[in-house]
């Protein structure tokens, strides 16, 4: 096995598990036709069938990241870690806010100019979300005491 085939197998792998613990949502009485399930097995299918095709077929000339990239995609995934443990805490805006502005930052923006583009970006998902989907956010446990 060349090593260009690895990434598409741990995809394909990945995809399984997404869609082997979609397997596990409860869906009450009360629920839309297709229910919370479709999405997470509309993306497992999609990482399978992407894992599958880069293993199959992988580009000889694919380069690994640099070692300075890597840390970026490190910082990255501990972003995302993060908002998803203070989510619950800090609400949907707070944690999006910052999650945005810290990946603006670790990716060449300047505080001034990533702070403000996150809030207005916060902004207007929470608008989209709860205002015109009509579908509540959290709003966190700091802000309901």
């Amino acid at each position: 096995m060349t090593r260009d085939r690895l990434p598409g197998l741990l995809l394909a792998i990945a995809g399984a598990a997404a869609g082997l613990e979609a397997t596990t949502f409860d869906v009450t009485f009360m629920t839309d036709p297709v229910g919370p399930k479709a999405l997470p097995y509309l993306a497992a299918l999609t990482l399978v069938f992407a894992g599958l095709h880069a293993a199959a077929r992988p580009q000889r000339d694919t380069r690994w990241p640099s070692r300075q990239m890597c840390w970026k995609l490190a910082g990255a995934t501990g972003a995302f870690l993060l908002y998803a443990v203070a989510l619950g805490f800090l609400g949907f805006f707070l944690s999006t806010t910052l999650v945005v502005a810290a990946l603006s930052h670790l990716y060449g923006a300047s505080p001034r100019q990533g702070v403000p583009a996150a809030a207005l970006l916060s902004a207007g998902l929470w608008l989209l979300f709860v205002e015109i989907l009509a579908l509540p956010l959290p709003i966190g446990e700091l802000w309901i005491r």
